[in-house]
């Protein structure tokens, strides 16, 4: 692709993807106006948190994960990164935005949230630091969309606010995972190696979203280089989150503390496999310089791959119940209701129209 079709090109994405958000996220919006928070699949019986909240938290925590990709160079100078750390930025602003869209859908009153959490100051809970960390995240961001906007998004993000940028991303992940691993009536999440797990992840598909989104065929020297880092560091990463998840999987089938027997129910689920095989297909790919240059199908396995294990990752740690009784059997049952499956799409509609926004206007690839 030319440079001079690329903003044409661009230009149609957008198009593309506001139609595509406005249209599902119009039918999302009808079902929530015609049957409430009944059009969710999320039940009385302790499974709160349905694929809304797993979109939600993908998105965000992947925005976080983008934004330390690009902060090796904004923050710590190392020039590999330097191609791709504008496009990395931008894909921060672009999943953010998409995954808030997703968590505003979800919640009853989205805008009560957004003052209630900070000011009621439960500093002991880490939802209230979340969401702190959320805030001062996406002021960073703004800071450099509004810079990009008045300088035609030709300069690095500057060193002050990536810096700022960073350390919030890292209260975002932290205290993301401590949401979950502070949870002692949830065994399966009760578990103090999820920060750095949480990072781990977030980080590796921050990476496959950069491979996905860079255009090798149309690359100069130092962005392919960036993209040769990034595959190396992406075998790394897979590998280390492989030892987590299986590392895990031993010690819940071993154990018989109860709500650890889910374990059984993941190990006999062709979703958890699925997520394994697409994670060491992309590793073998990745590995073996598969494709060449091209990191298409890789990247798109590793996406897929980690959105299924945040799905199972979420779901399945509420699937015992938290107070047994005659009304619940077994483990709770639960399958995305289909405006579940559309605001899905509503959230990647729009972060899709957002990032083709900012390579019709910005300059995302090489800056020299």
């Amino acid at each position: 692709m030319s440079a001079a079709s690329l903003p044409r090109a661009s230009n149609a994405g957008v198009v593309a993807g506001l139609i595509g958000a406005v249209v599902t996220g119009g039918f999302v919006i009808w079902q929530l106006v015609s049957h409430g928070h009944a059009a969710f699949n999320a039940t009385s019986t302790g499974l709160m948190w349905g694929l809304p909240i797993v979109t939600y938290d993908y998105l965000l925590m992947t925005a976080v994960g983008l934004v330390l990709v690009a902060s090796l160079w904004t923050v710590f100078g190392l020039r590999d990164f330097e191609p791709i750390a504008r496009r990395a930025t931008w894909l921060a602003v672009a999943l953010l935005v998409g995954g808030v869209a997703a968590l505003f859908l979800e919640l009853p009153y989205p805008l009560r949230a957004l003052y209630a959490i900070p000011l009621n100051f439960q500093v002991h809970a880490p939802l209230f630091w979340k969401m702190l960390g959320i805030a001062v995240f996406a002021i960073c961001l703004a800071l450099f969309t509004f810079g990009w906007l008045a300088g035609g998004g030709t300069s690095s993000p500057g060193r002050g606010t990536s810096v700022v940028a960073m350390l919030a991303g890292l209260v975002v992940l932290f205290a993301g995972a401590m949401m979950y691993a502070t949870l002692s009536m949830r065994p399966f999440w009760y578990t103090g190696e999820l920060p750095v797990a949480f990072i781990v992840e977030h980080i590796l598909g921050a990476i496959a979203f950069l491979l996905l989104a860079t255009p090798a065929s149309s690359a100069g020297d130092a962005t392919r280089r960036a993209i040769g880092t990034m595959s190396r560091l992406a075998v790394l990463l897979i590998v280390v989150h492989l030892l987590f998840l299986f590392g895990r999987m031993a010690m819940g089938l071993a154990s018989n503390l109860d709500g650890m027997q889910v374990w059984q129910r993941v190990a006999a689920s062709p979703l958890f496999w699925l997520q394994v095989v697409a994670l060491v297909v992309a590793l073998v790919m990745l590995a073996t310089g598969a494709q060449g240059g091209s990191k298409l199908i890789p990247a798109v396995l590793l996406i897929v791959g980690l959105f299924i294990g945040k799905y199972e990752f979420v779901i399945t740690g509420q699937l015992v119940p938290l107070f047994k009784g005659s009304w619940v059997h077994g483990l709770i049952e639960y399958a995305p209701s289909a405006t579940e499956w559309v605001l899905l799409l509503t959230a990647a509609f729009l972060a899709y129209a957002v990032y083709a926004f900012g390579a019709a206007r910005f300059r995302l690839g090489d800056s020299r």
